[in-house]
């Protein structure tokens, strides 16, 4: 599940030990509770990734900096109607 922070930032939530799931088409506000933590992912590893995408040596050489993602995994969700 992708959530909205604003200011064109998202966190993705997954689910603690996919011990539940949320509606695809929910929408409207979420209440969420678990752990927030940035994840980093190497130049290395967004390279390999290009490549796997069939992505051309000019836009793989591209890839100079390590990505940086939001992200949370939750224990509980709370949607409101």
């Amino acid at each position: 599940m992708r959530l909205d922070l604003g200011e064109e930032k998202e966190v993705m939530v997954k689910f603690k030990d996919y011990g539940f799931f949320v509606p695809l088409d929910a929408k409207g506000e979420a209440i969420v509770n678990g752990k927030a933590f940035v994840q980093e992912t190497s130049v290395d590893e967004l390279k390999h990734y290009a490549e796997d995408a069939g992505k051309s040596a000019e836009e793989i050489a591209k890839i100079t900096e390590p990505k940086k993602t939001l992200s949370f995994v939750a224990d509980g969700v709370l949607l409101k109607k």
